[in-house]
Parts: C-alpha cells; structure tokens; sequence
C-alpha cells in the first residue's frame, strides 16, 4: 500500500526532555511512555517520507507553509539541550506534488525556507523521541495559517492525493498541544472551556469525526487557548476516506496544558480498492 499509512498526533511540551524537565518530566511520564509506542508503530509501517506540521515553524497569516529548501537541521541547543543535532533531507517530488493539488483547488501555498531551515521545538520536541525511526527518511515541515478550519482540511485533501501519486509511503506527523487554560496557574490563564475542548476533540478523534471538528464552536476554540487544532485539522483533512483506526493513547494536562498522544493507522480497504 503507497499513500498515507501512518499519522499521529504528538504534543511538545520541552519539559518532556530529561534534561530540560530537570525531574519535572515525570510528571508526564504517560506522554513520555506513549511516545516512546509510536516510534514502534511509526518504524513498524517503513514510511519513504514523513511529513510534521507544526505551529511553531515560520508561518503566514494567510498561506500555508512548506519547506522548498533541499533539506532541514535542527537541535535543542537554545533549550539546554546539546548533542542532539539531526539534520534531514527533504522530499522534493512530495513537495511538488502538494504545491500542484494545491494550485488545484486554490489553497495559498508558499515556501517557509529556500534553503534552508532551522526545525523548531514544534517538531525537535516530537523527534527527541521519534527520530530513531526515521533514520535515512526524508521530512517534509508544514505549518499553518489564520485562513478558515475548511481550508485547513482542503489542505489535507490535498496532501492525500500528492502522496497517492508519489507512489510512496508516506507518515504525517501533527504536533500541536491543546488547551493552556486547563487549571489555575496555567500559561494562558484558567478558562473551564479548555477541558471541555480537550474531552470533546478527544471524542472527536476517537470517532473520526471530522465534521464535527470543523463546526466546533468558534467561541470555545478562542476560549480553550489551544496550537494545536489546526494540525489537526490538516491531518483529518489528509485521512478523509482512508481507512484509519484511531487510538489515543495518552492525555494528561498536569501543568495546565493539554498533551495528548494519538496514532492513526491506516490499513488497506476491501480486496480490488485503489487505496490498495
């Protein structure tokens, strides 16, 4: 099966990483285990190339946002971090692909880096834990914009049927935290709203229900003080009509923000299907 076979949703919080955590990473040890699961399903289904999105990464108000430059680096050097310096070729049949299915349907796209590209901790957070099963595979940075949830889902589309095409294996990664707002003290203030936009997603997620996703409320996405649903929306976008099983394997919020940890395999339809 070629396509999109693989796609997760990861959190990056860099408190996660030992030597920024400091101790305090234990405290999310659900997340830091269930990471440390999706490197195996991530390895378990050989991906040609992965594409990450994140909200983090160099971005427009009213684009998305893909890299054209030949290829990426990135550590987590400005964190305290040494010694983790990965450095990743890009896909640039993929990249063309997507830039033609979006010219298509009319989805602003443009370059976030010509070439070359500092990875940010949108996506290093994730690789702390993912890189060793990506070794030798190229990755494709996306991020997002402030254009409407549907057209973020129109990316995703397109994104699908550039990697039917490529006839290659292709993983999507969505990082993206939810709510700040989950307790007093929180990064963005207290608002009850965040939990409740946490528990609905993760119903939302665990049905596929993409639909119901887009006619969120506007009111208490602005309220739950999220970055992370419209990765969401791109990867939910790029899923459309695969056959995906959804899993969520962790959520905890012990620091006032939402981590969750999703996978979503994708298996070949009934005998005869072009999705196999």
């Amino acid at each position: 099966m070629t396509g999109i076979v693989f796609s997760c949703l990861v959190p990056h919080p860099p408190i996660i990483v030992p030597d920024i955590g400091r101790g305090e990473e234990r405290k999310i040890s659900a997340t830091s285990n269930s990471m440390e699961e999706l490197v195996q399903l991530l390895a378990r289904h050989q991906p040609d190339s992965v594409i990450i999105i994140s909200p983090h990464g160099n971005y427009m108000n009213d684009a998305m946002g893909i890299l054209t430059a030949p290829s990426s680096d990135g550590n987590l050097n400005s964190w305290g971090v040494h010694g983790l310096n990965l450095h990743f070729e890009n896909d640039l049949e993929l990249v063309e692909l997507i830039h033609e299915y979006c010219k298509q349907q009319e989805i602003p796209l443009l370059s976030i880096g010509k070439t070359g590209y500092n990875l940010d901790h949108g996506v290093m957070v994730p690789l702390y834990f993912l890189h060793r099963a990506l070794k030798g595979v190229p990755l494709v940075p996306l991020t997002f914009s402030w254009l409407s949830l549907k057209t973020h889902f129109a990316f995703g589309q397109a994104i699908n049927k550039a990697a039917r095409e490529s006839n290659k294996r292709v993983a999507i990664i969505a990082s993206g935290d939810l709510s700040h707002r989950l307790i007093p003290g929180a990064p963005a203030g207290y608002d009850p709203a965040g939990k409740v936009f946490d528990e609905q997603l993760g119903k939302s997620l665990s049905k596929m229900d993409a639909q119901g996703i887009l006619n969120y409320d506007p009111s208490l996405i602005e309220h739950a003080g999220e970055c992370g649903l419209r990765s969401v929306v791109i990867m939910m976008g790029a899923l459309e009509g695969l056959n995906v099983t959804p899993d969520i394997l962790s959520y905890e919020g012990p620091f006032g923000v939402g981590y969750m940890v999703a996978s979503f395999e994708v298996k070949p339809k009934s005998s005869g299907s072009q999705d196999e």
